[in-house]
């Protein structure tokens, strides 16, 4: 396990940046998409309101969020949505890694036989505070997928495929609303080399400017080990200071409480990840 201690104290200060500048997910398809931006602008104004279409051109459509003007380089705009037909093949191991990661998708086999994906992407929201720009698109994306069916929505941030059931299961009106189903992600790995340690990690965080987490361990429940990160990953999301301010967390084991450290994270992206250390015997790595 990497340790940062002093002398790569700069590295960790200065750690790389994962922030996503546009946010996008890509809709999986068999047959060649058609784009009627008519009802599509009725049904994003549904959830969305003051949208206007303002450009089609060959394979792009762009809708205007006008209550949403922002200032950006120089540049004054309002924030936009773009939905993009996509006829290249996708990169193969990308998906491979989703689809690995994506333990609750029952359509794999599907997804590689889709031959066309639509793209939707956020443009200028990068202005938006975090929960605004994350709750904008995803109602806009919620509305373009009532209207365009799929075999899977691949939030590819966060390297994971929902289901386009699922996806709409999960109405903005509903009293239970998750906002981040789809942004935010956690990953298990074995460890390589390692004899029955994991490791495992959020992913999403990072991209909308937050601290992702990670835990390497052994002798431990990787389901236990999921809810606890999904729990602080929320946690996280809900007060955008709070991993600045984490030194321990309430564990799962009998000692309970686990101390907490920001380190470069293990698995790539390569970002500064919260590590949460689960103490002797439960560690993995060379820590105890």
């Amino acid at each position: 396990m990497k340790k940062y201690t002093e002398k790569n104290k700069e590295k960790l200060v200065n750690g790389p940046d994962v922030f996503a500048e546009t946010y996008s997910v890509e809709l999986y398809m068999k047959e060649n998409p058609i784009i009627f931006e008519k009802e599509l602008l009725a049904n994003i104004n549904k959830y969305c309101s003051n949208v206007e279409l303002v450009a089609k051109q060959d394979n792009n459509t762009t809708f205007a969020f006008n209550d949403y003007v922002l200032e950006y380089k120089n540049i004054s705009a309002p924030v936009s949505i773009i939905i993009s037909v996509i006829y290249d093949k996708p990169d193969e191991e990308k998906l491979r890694n989703s689809l690995g990661q994506s333990l609750n998708f029952n359509n794999k086999e599907a997804i590689e036989e889709c031959k066309y994906r639509v793209l939707v992407t956020d443009v200028m929201a990068i202005g938006l505070e975090y929960t605004k720009r994350i709750e904008l698109f995803q109602k806009a994306l919620y509305a373009i997928v009532e209207l365009m069916p799929c075999e899977g929505i691949h939030f590819h941030l966060t390297e994971q495929f929902i289901s386009r059931e699922d996806y709409l299961e999960n109405n903005p009106s509903n009293d239970d609303y998750d906002l981040l189903l789809g942004i935010l992600n956690v990953r298990l790995f074995k460890a390589q080399g390692m004899k029955d340690e994991y490791i495992m990690d959020t992913l999403g965080l990072s991209a909308v400017g937050l601290c992702d987490l990670q835990c390497h361990f052994k002798n431990l429940d990787p389901d236990q080990i999921s809810n606890l990160l999904y729990s602080y990953g929320y946690y996280i999301f809900d007060n955008q200071d709070a991993a600045d301010n984490l030194n321990t967390v309430e564990g799962i084991t009998e000692d309970n409480i686990w101390k907490c450290r920001h380190e470069v994270s293990i698995v790539k992206p390569e970002r500064v990840v919260l590590d949460i250390n689960p103490g002797k015997g439960f560690s993995g790595g060379n820590r105890g």
